[in-house]
C-alpha cells in the first residue's frame, strides 16, 4: 500500500486502476462478479457469516485491498469487533507470522471504518466513492 493513504483512500486509488482493467476484460469482470454474488447469496450460512469467513481467507492471502474491501463489507453486514477479531484469530492460525502482520492491517481498517461510522453517525453510508470502489 502506498505509503501515508488510508486503506480507504488506497481502496478508491486502486479502483481507478482496477476499472481500466475491467474494461479491457468485461468477460472476465462479469464472471467474477457473478462468481462473488453467487458465493455471498444467503443459504446456508448467512451473509454476515459469509463475509467473516472471505475475511479470514483474504488477511491469509495478505491482499489489503481486498481486506479494505471484506472489512467494509463486514461492518455493513453488521459483525461486531470481537467476531472480526475472533475471525482474525483463525487466519492467523493458519497463516502464521505473516498473515498476523495483515490481520494488524484488518485492524487498522477496521478503526478507519469505526472511525468513519462514529463521524457520520451510527449506521451512515459509506462515501460514493466507497460505493464505487467494488467489493
Amino acid at each position: 500500500m502506498p505509503h501515508g493513504m488510508s486503506f480507504r483512500e488506497y481502496m478508491r486509488h486502486n479502483g481507478k486502476y482496477v476499472a481500466k482493467f475491467q474494461a479491457h476484460q468485461q468477460a472476465v469482470n462479469e464472471a467474477y462478479w457473478k462468481v462473488h454474488e453467487e458465493a455471498m447469496r444467503p443459504g446456508a450460512l448467512d451473509k454476515k457469516t459469509k463475509e467473516l469467513i472471505a475475511l479470514s481467507i483474504i488477511v491469509a492471502k495478505h491482499c489489503d485491498v481486498c481486506i479494505t474491501f471484506h472489512i467494509r463489507d463486514c461492518v455493513r453486514a453488521g459483525c461486531t469487533d470481537d467476531e472480526i477479531m475472533e475471525t482474525l484469530s483463525i487466519a492467523v492460525m493458519e497463516g502464521d507470522g505473516p498473515t498476523m502482520v495483515y490481520a494488524g492491517n484488518a485492524v487498522e481498517a477496521l478503526e478507519e471504518y469505526r472511525a468513519a461510522e462514529a463521524k457520520a453517525g451510527k449506521g451512515a453510508k459509506d462515501t460514493p466513492a466507497d460505493e464505487q470502489a467494488g467489493g
